[in-house]
C-alpha cells in the first residue's frame, strides 16, 4: 500500500512539474525569449535570476513593437536549448529522487516487516493446529507440518526476512530477523510456544 501511494504521488509529482514547465515556456516565449528559458523558472536559484531578467530587462518583443515590427523572436542555436534543458532537468531529477527514493525504499521495509508477522502467525498457526491434532504433541521437524503449510520457511530468506524454526516435541520457537537490519526491515518478530508472538527492534 506504501509503495502505491508513493508510485501515485511521484506520478502526480512528475505531472505538476510538467504542466508549471510548460506554462513557463509558454509565458516565457510571449516576451520574445526562446520558450526553453522557461523551464529555469523550475530551478532554484536559476529561477530567481529568470525573473530579475523578466523583470529589469527589455524584452524582445517590445523592441520589436517599437521597431514596428512584429518579427517571430529568433531562436536559440540547438546546443544552447540542450544546455538549459539538462541544466533545469537535472536539479528537477534530483529533488524528485530525494524526495521519491527515501519513501520508495520505507515502503519496501514496511512492506517486507508486514509480511514477515503474517508469515510467522501462520506458521505458529500450523503448529498449534498440529499439537492440537496429536494430543497436545508439537511436530519435532518441519517435515511434520507439510500437511499445515504449503511453504517451506526454516533457514529461508524470504522477501528480506530469514526465518528460524526451533521445534520439539514440548514446545517451539519461530524467529524471522531482518536479512539486513535497517534495509531490508527494522524489526524482529517472533512466535513461541502457545501462540504468543512478539516483536523487537534489530540492532
Amino acid at each position: 500500500m506504501g509503495a502505491l501511494f508513493g508510485l501515485i504521488f511521484l506520478v502526480f509529482w512528475l505531472g505538476l512539474m510538467f504542466l508549471m514547465g510548460f506554462m513557463w515556456w509558454k509565458i516565457v516565449k510571449k516576451t520574445g525569449y526562446h520558450g526553453a528559458l522557461g523551464i529555469l523558472m523550475l530551478v532554484p536559484i536559476a529561477n530567481i535570476i529568470m525573473m530579475a531578467i523578466l523583470a529589469f530587462r527589455d524584452w524582445p518583443i517590445h523592441k520589436e513593437w517599437k521597431e514596428g515590427e512584429a518579427r517571430p523572436s529568433s531562436s536559440l542555436s540547438a546546443p544552447l536549448i540542450v544546455v538549459i534543458v539538462l541544466v533545469a532537468a537535472i536539479p528537477i531529477m534530483a529533488l524528485l529522487a530525494a524526495i521519491a527514493i527515501p519513501n520508495f525504499l520505507r515502503a519496501r521495509i514496511y512492506a517486507n516487516e508486514a509480511s514477515a508477522e503474517v508469515k510467522v502467525k501462520t506458521i505458529s498457526t500450523a503448529i498449534e493446529t498440529y499439537a492440537f491434532a496429536n494430543n497436545g504433541k508439537y511436530p519435532p521437524s518441519e517435515y511434520e507440518l507439510k500437511s499445515y503449510l504449503t511453504d517451506r520457511y526454516d533457514n529461508q530468506t524470504l522477501q528480506g526476512y530469514k526465518y528460524s524454526l526451533n521445534l520439539n516435541p514440548n514446545g517451539y520457537e519461530i524467529i524471522a530477523t531482518p536479512e539486513s537490519c535497517q534495509n531490508t526491515g527494522f524489526k524482529i518478530f517472533k512466535a513461541s510456544t502457545g501462540g504468543a508472538i512478539s516483536k523487537s527492534s534489530c540492532k
